[in-house]
C-alpha cells in the first residue's frame, strides 16, 4: 500500500470512528441519568486523562514505539473501552471508561497529523487534501449514526466505535514512518543544555522551539470557548427540541463544511499567511457563538454550524503548519501531541468545568458568550506569535514501518 493511500485509508477510519461516537457523548451521558454539571465532570476527567497521556504517547511515538505502533495501542484500547460500556454500569464506572477511552483515543489525531505532515513534507497542499477525509467521514458517520441511534439507542455509538477502532489499528501498519528522535544529539547541539530526562520529547521540543509556548497559549484560549461550545451545544439542541437525528445533523454538516475548507484554507495559508489564517478562523468561531447565546431556532443554529466547519478548518490547519514549521520531522508527533494536549486536554478540562457550572447556573447565554470574547482575544494573540508563512524543517528520509 502507497504511503498517500495509507494515509488517506487512516484519516476516513478515524474520521467515522469518531463521528459514530464523539457527537453524542454529552446526550450519551445525559440518557444514562447525568445531568449538566455531572456531564462537565466526566468531560473534564476526560480531559485531565487526555492532558496527561498525549505527551506520554508523543514521546512513545516520536522516541520508543514508532508513530504507527504507538496509534495501534491506543486504538485497540479505545475500542476495549467503549465495548464495556455495553453493559449497565453504575454512574462511576461509566464515568471511569470514558475516562479510558479519551486517554487512548487522544493519540489518534495528533499521531496521524504527525505521520501526514512528515510523509507530505514538502508537498503543497498534500496534508490538507489528506485531512480533509477524516472530516467528510465524520459528517458521514456522524449523520448515518444519528439516524440509526434515533431506533436503537445510544448503546449502538460503541459497538460502531470498536469497528472504526479496529480499522485504525489495521491501517496504521501500512503507514511510512520516519525515523525516532535522538533526544541527546538535540541536547548536544542546543545553544543551552536541555535535560531531557525532566520532560522528555516535550522539554526538547519546547527548547528547540521557543515561540511554540506563546502560540499553545493562543490555542488554549480559542479551545476553552471552542470546547465549551461543543459540549454544551448538543444539550442547547435537546432542549429546543431535537432528537439524536438532529444533533447528528449539527455535527455533520459542520464536518462536510471542513471538507472545501481544508482546500480554502491551505490556499488562503500562502497568501495572508498563517497568522491571518488563524486569526480569521478565531474570528470566524466568535460570530458563530455569538449566534448561539441569542438564537432560540435549531434551524438557524444548524444553518450556522457552515461557519463552524470553515473556521475549524482554518485553526487546524494555520496550527497542525505551524508546528511543521517550528520542529524537525522527528518531533513532530511530540510537537502535534502538545497542540492536541493544549486544545483538548487542559482548555477542555477548564472548559468543561467552567461550562458545566455556567450553564446549570446562569444558562446557555452565559457559556457561548464567554466563548465569543475567548475567540477575540485568541485572534488577536494569534496575529502576534504565530508565524506568518508556513516553512519546511529538514526532514529525515521516510521509511516503512
Amino acid at each position: 500500500m502507497g504511503s498517500v493511500i495509507a494515509l488517506r485509508t487512516l484519516n476516513l477510519a478515524i474520521g467515522v470512528a469518531i463521528g459514530v461516537f464523539v457527537p453524542f457523548i454529552s446526550v450519551n451521558l445525559a440518557s444514562r441519568g447525568f445531568g449538566p454539571a455531572q456531564i462537565g465532570l466526566v468531560a473534564s476527567l476526560g480531559a485531565l486523562g487526555f492532558t496527561i497521556a498525549v505527551p506520554v504517547w508523543g514521546h512513545l511515538a516520536d522516541v520508543r514505539l514508532g508513530r504507527p505502533r504507538t496509534l495501534q495501542v491506543c486504538a485497540i484500547g479505545a475500542g476495549v473501552a467503549v465495548v464495556l460500556l455495553l453493559r449497565d454500569w453504575s454512574m462511576a464506572v461509566i464515568a471511569l471508561l470514558f475516562f479510558l477511552y479519551w486517554v487512548f483515543a487522544s493519540s489518534w489525531q495528533p499521531l496521524s497529523d504527525a505521520l501526514a505532515v512528515n510523509a507530505l513534507r514538502g508537498r503543497r497542499g498534500g496534508y490538507e487534501r489528506v485531512r480533509l477525509l477524516a472530516s467528510l467521514t465524520f459528517a458521514v458517520g456522524a449523520i448515518g449514526a444519528g439516524f440509526l441511534y434515533d431506533r436503537t439507542g445510544y448503546g449502538a455509538s460503541s459497538v460502531l466505535l470498536a469497528v472504526g477502532a479496529v480499522l485504525i489499528a489495521v491501517t496504521a501498519a501500512f503507514v511510512p514512518d520516519v525515523g525516532r528522535a535522538d533526544l541527546g544529539a538535540h541536547r548536544a547541539h542546543s545553544d543551552t543544555p536541555v535535560r531531557t530526562w525532566r520532560l522528555g520529547s516535550v522539554g526538547v521540543a519546547l527548547r528547540v522551539a521557543p515561540r511554540l509556548g506563546a502560540v499553545l497559549f493562543v490555542v488554549a484560549v480559542l479551545h476553552i470557548g471552542i470546547i465549551s461550545g461543543y459540549t454544551f451545544l448538543s444539550l442547547r439542541l435537546v432542549e429546543l427540541g431535537g432528537s439524536p437525528s438532529v444533533v447528528a445533523l449539527s455535527a455533520g454538516i459542520s464536518a462536510f463544511a471542513e471538507v472545501p475548507s481544508m482546500l480554502v484554507a491551505g490556499w488562503i495559508a500562502f497568501r495572508i499567511g498563517l497568522r491571518g489564517l488563524f486569526a480569521v478562523g478565531a474570528l470566524l468561531y466568535g460570530v458563530a457563538f455569538l449566534s448561539w447565546a441569542v438564537v432560540g431556532s435549531v434551524e438557524l443554529i444548524i444553518a450556522s454550524r457552515i461557519l463552524i466547519g470553515f473556521s475549524f478548518a482554518s485553526v487546524i490547519i494555520a496550527v497542525v503548519l505551524t508546528i511543521a514549521t517550528l520542529l524537525p520531522a522527528e518531533l513532530q508527533a511530540t510537537g502535534q501531541a502538545l497542540f492536541q494536549t493544549t486544545a483538548f486536554g487542559i482548555a477542555a478540562i477548564i472548559a468543561n468545568v467552567v461550562g458545566g457550572f455556567l450553564y446549570s447556573t446562569a444558562g446557555h447565554a452565559a457559556v457561548f458568550g464567554l466563548a465569543a470574547v475567548l475567540a477575540v482575544a485568541a485572534a488577536i494573540g494569534g496575529w502576534l506569535v504565530m508565524p506568518r508563512r508556513p516553512g519546511v524543517r529538514a526532514a529525515p528520509s521516510v521509511r516503512q514501518s
